[in-house]
């Protein structure tokens, strides 16, 4: 009881939005939200998933396959262009203008059969202002 008590009052006081700061570092971003909450009047923004081609739930694949989620990182008047990968075989994370960024999971996670609806994506990525 008190931990949903204290979790409204974080809602209430810092008004859970689709695009948050969450625990350590981790925002979630939908797609075509920013997050822009950083003392150093930072930006990032998820512009896109570019590909998902993850091994879907109920099907045997040869391949676990790979999500990739297209990023915008702007800061003092410049923007950078980046993406990141699920799979841990392409490039995950990294290092702009003092900030490092790093792709924790696409979700939804894909279904055998179904089809997710673009606006159905968000990103969830762990930054970290060195």
């Amino acid at each position: 009881m008190k931990k949903a008590f204290l979790l409204l009052l974080l809602c209430i006081s810092f008004s859970c939005a689709d695009n948050d700061m969450g625990t350590h570092g981790t925002v979630n971003l939908k797609r075509d939200g920013c997050f822009d909450k950083f003392e150093s009047d930072a930006r990032i923004c998820l512009d896109s998933i570019v590909n998902d081609s993850r091994c879907p739930t109920g099907v045997v694949c040869v391949w676990e396959g790979d999500a990739v989620a297209a990023f915008t990182f702007t800061k003092n008047n410049t923007v950078r262009s980046f993406k990141l990968h699920t799979n841990s075989k392409f490039q995950n994370d990294t290092i702009l203008e003092g900030f490092t960024i790093q792709l924790v999971q696409i979700i939804p996670y894909p279904i055998s059969d179904q089809t997710i609806d673009p606006d159905d994506y968000r990103a969830e990525i762990n930054v970290v202002e060195n």
